[in-house]
């Protein structure tokens, strides 16, 4: 009888330890692993991590939480993948789910998707755009945009209009150009990597009706009138000396490279271009004339690349009713704006109350949160089905487009044979899925 006390007691001093915090037994149990691909703000990602602490506390659950720079993310996600210890909550986007294909391995949270809707909207653009064949693999969290920046003292010095419309900027692009002094109207590049260059040629041929894929996933690349178009005019504008001759070899930071030196009269970029010169005192003068404003509008619509990021429960957590909990925890509307205050503009919203959040109403987080509203393309674009969408984003990390104004401007195919050569390619890669 002694001995059973003595046990009884130990286990009791053992019991009395683990809920000192006043937490039950069941919650004590519940455990969350979270991986979070750094933000470029360390102030975000220090609110990020006080925001998964707090979730911890508050809900008595032990959560183990690793923030991975956006270079290393899918290389330590792919390894836990193939070693079958993922964690249970991962930042994810759109084409990190497609580029697995048929082996996805993140959870239908379409659910959890309708249940958040319900009490908070999405945007449209947001809820729509980020569908795979009508589900949810992953739940928004926040929007990135590609604005056109543009030096407005140039365009007053030489008389012309600011551009509406795409067909406007390749004119303007030509008319206010001045390469014997160093100044080009567009600095869209056509570099091995430069993933802005093959963004803003998808986004024009979208706006202006054209496709590489059509709706079927078919390849349409070098049948496409529109797509011909654009490319033809992309080699004009190179050969009338609107575009830096240096864009060739660039990487996807050349474009704002060239716009802060002064080269580039027009580029397309993400707001991280905004805060260079804004948190540069040596800018100041650039920035007081730069217009910063949603990309023009194409002859048949507005189509832009929808750049939306979030939340992903892997289909092998054994923790998938926390893991939803705490994504919704993550969305409380208090802590969510502040947190989305300390990003913007390089980061929006992706529910329709920030369009009317006195912080997103005018300049530059206006201008990024009017794209993110209107941001409906994605690669692949307008791909219906998964083979297409999976072709679509697998090709798009051997950056063919580069590849495609490459062959016109610096190795003198003409624009019929670079499309030819690129449907090829893209044959290639439908053929390895």
């Amino acid at each position: 009888m002694k001995k059973l006390l003595t046990v009884s007691l130990i286990v009791l001093i053992t019991m009395s330890t683990i809920f000192a915090q006043g937490t039950s037994e069941k919650e004590v149990k519940k455990s969350l692993t979270i991986w979070v691909e750094k933000s470029f703000s360390n102030d975000a990602n220090y609110l990020m991590e006080k925001r998964i602490e707090a979730y911890g506390k508050e809900k008595g659950v032990k959560v183990s939480a690793e923030f991975i720079s956006a270079i290393d993310f899918m290389t330590k996600l792919n390894a836990a993948i193939e070693a079958g210890n993922t964690p249970d909550v991962v930042s994810a986007n759109f084409y990190k789910v497609l580029s697995y294909g048929s082996n996805n391995p993140f959870m239908d949270v379409s659910d959890l998707m309708e249940e958040i809707n319900d009490y908070r909207t999405f945007l449209n653009s947001t809820y729509q755009g980020t569908k795979i064949e009508g589900k949810n693999y992953y739940i928004p969290f926040n929007a990135s945009s590609d604005l056109l920046f543009l030096r407005k003292d140039i365009f007053d010095a030489k008389g012309v209009a600011i551009p509406t419309t795409w067909d406007e900027l390749f004119d303007a692009a030509i008319a206010v150009s001045d390469p014997d002094n160093g100044v080009y109207g567009f600095g869209m590049g056509s570099g091995p990597t430069d993933e802005d260059g093959c963004n803003t040629f998808r986004m024009i041929n979208w706006s202006n009706g054209g496709a590489l894929l059509d709706e079927k996933g078919n390849i349409i690349a070098n049948k496409d009138s529109e797509t011909l178009r654009l490319l033809t005019n992309y080699k004009r504008m190179y050969d009338a000396g609107a575009i830096p001759p240096a864009s060739v070899a660039w990487n996807p930071g050349g474009n704002n490279a060239s716009y802060l030196m002064g080269e580039s009269a027009m580029v397309m970029n993400a707001p991280t271009l905004y805060n260079a010169m804004k948190n540069d005192s040596g800018y100041a003068d650039l920035l007081a004339n730069t217009l910063i404003m949603p990309p023009p509008v194409g002859k048949v619509d507005h189509t832009v690349l929808g750049l939306v990021y979030g939340w992903a429960v892997m289909n092998k957590s054994k923790n998938a009713d926390v893991a939803k909990d705490y994504i919704k925890y993550s969305l409380e509307t208090e802590w969510y704006n502040e947190y989305i205050a300390l990003v913007a503009p390089v980061f929006v919203p992706v529910f329709e109350d920030g369009l009317k959040n006195p912080l997103f109403t005018t300049g530059v987080n206006k201008a990024a949160m009017d794209y993110a509203a209107n941001a409906t393309g994605y690669y692949g674009y307008p791909v219906k089905n998964l083979d297409g969408l999976v072709l679509a984003s697998r090709h798009y990390y051997q950056f063919p487009i580069c590849a495609l104004m490459n062959n016109v401007v610096a190795k003198n195919k003409t624009p019929q044979k670079a499309l030819d050569f690129l449907a090829i390619d893209m044959k290639r890669v439908a053929d390895t899925l």
